[in-house]
Order: structure tokens, then sequence, then C-alpha cells
């Protein structure tokens, strides 16, 4: 008779006898441009379920029941947020920290930011993944194409924008949503937008069409004349709500910006 407290995972388990590999997925550093032999690697995921590591965990505690381990993991995780919400850090075993971090700029000496949870994780666990080997790298493209821009106080796509005016891009893979995504305006340095994120102004994320095919928005008003292009981060490329977790990246072909 099948055990009622084991989980149906030999397919997880098949997986976990692998550990030690994971493939990567490398993209080119756009700021390099098109040809620039220098890439980004993003590391693949296999994800354990709650149950499956409940079952690991019984294998070590044999003393006690699947649903005893649950309720301390529930109560565990309770008492984190509890102290995380309460403004307080979280020393995760010998693992690392939980702690709250601050998010994006204010334009204000006196302003605030937004505020989010991050990880800073211990030598023990750097050193418990120094054996982990990359079993394969593909290389990928970005997803997102820039097609046309169109500037419609002048109804030209002829790569010439107007400060405060709406802007249409087109192409595909375009639509802006999730975490820390939306469009900036990156100020050229020669033939390669530059680096640093301090000199990009990010539009204000209000659309007037926001689909994989079409933007419409308004260019920021204060924005000096000049080389630029634009930068387009977002989680939800296409029509489906889900997020991915990695921030798919397009940047456009230049444009001027008259006075």
């Amino acid at each position: 008779m099948k055990n009622e407290n084991s989980s149906d995972n030999s397919f997880m388990k098949l997986r976990e006898e692998k550990a030690g590999q994971v493939s990567l997925k490398l993209q080119r550093n756009s700021f390099k441009g098109s040809d620039a032999e220098e890439y980004y690697g993003r590391v693949g995921r296999v994800v354990h379920s709650n149950q499956n590591v409940l079952d690991r965990m019984a294998e070590k505690l044999p003393d006690m029941t699947i649903g005893k381990i649950t309720d301390v993991m529930t109560a565990y995780t309770s008492v984190l947020l509890e102290i995380l919400k309460a403004g307080g850090a979280v020393r995760f075993g010998s693992l690392g920290t939980f702690y709250i971090a601050s998010r994006g700029t204010t334009e204000s000496q006196t302003g605030k930011t937004e505020l989010t949870v991050r990880f800073s994780c211990n030598e023990t666990l750097c050193k418990a993944v120094d054996a982990v080997e990359i079993a394969d790298s593909q290389f990928i493209e970005s997803r997102g194409i820039v097609d046309t821009i169109t500037d419609l106080s002048r109804n030209e796509s002829d790569g010439a924008l107007k400060a405060g005016a709406s802007v249409i891009i087109e192409g595909s893979g375009l639509r802006i949503a999730g975490e820390d995504s939306g469009i900036w305006c990156v100020p050229m340095e020669g033939t390669k937008p530059k680096n640093d994120e301090s000199t990009w102004t990010k539009t204000d994320g209000n659309f007037f069409y926001n689909t994989p095919k079409k933007l419409l928005f308004t260019m920021p008003d204060s924005i000096s004349p000049g080389r630029y292009c634009f930068v387009l981060r977002t989680r939800c490329s296409g029509y489906s709500k889900h997020e991915r977790k990695n921030l798919i990246e397009t940047v456009s072909g230049s444009f001027e910006l008259l006075a």
C-alpha cells in the first residue's frame, strides 16, 4: 500500500540525483553594440516544491512526522514575516540574512524611496555552490523588437522627437509590466548608449497604449536636446500576466531629441 504521507516525487528525486550542474543562457551586452563579444549569463532554475523539501526533511528527522515538520516551518515563516513587517532583519540559520533595503531613487533630499526585501548570503551558503558546474550554455537574443518610433506632434518617423511630445513605438514583445519595468531615454556616447544609469531619464510610466505591438506615451519635457535611444525593460512582454523572473531588455535605435 502506498504511504499516505509520502509524495509522488520520483521525477524530482531523479533531478536531484543529477545535482551539481546548471544550464546557462547568454544574452549579449547590448550597450557594447550589436556585434560585441560580451555576454550576460542567466542560470536556469530547477525549483523544488514545498512537498519535496518536507519529504527530504522527514528523511533527516525520522522521529518527526511530516505534519509536525510542516507546522514548524509554517510557524517559522510566520515569525520571519512578523519581524520583517516590524522593520527588522532576520538571520536565516547559518545561511544568511533577510533584510529591508531601499529601492529606486527620490528627487528630494527629504524624499522617501520604495522599500524591498533582500537576502545577503553568508560564507557557508556561498561555499555550498562552489562545486556546481555549468553543464551547457546557450546564446539567446533579446525578445523585444522596435520597428518604428513616431513623433505624433509632427506625425513623423524620421529619427527625431520633441520633449513633451506623444510618441508611438511599434514592434513586437514591447508590453511594459512587472517590477522594475519601464522606458528610459538614454543618452548616446558615440554610437553606444551610456552605461551610467544615473544619466538616464525614465518616462512617467503612463501609457495610452501598452500592448506587445504598440506603446503610446509622452516624452519627458525636462530632457535636454541631444542624441538618445530608448531602453525598454519588462517582465511581461506578451499578453500573459505571468511575470518572468528576469527582466527582458530591449534597446531601440538612436534618435535626435529636438530643442
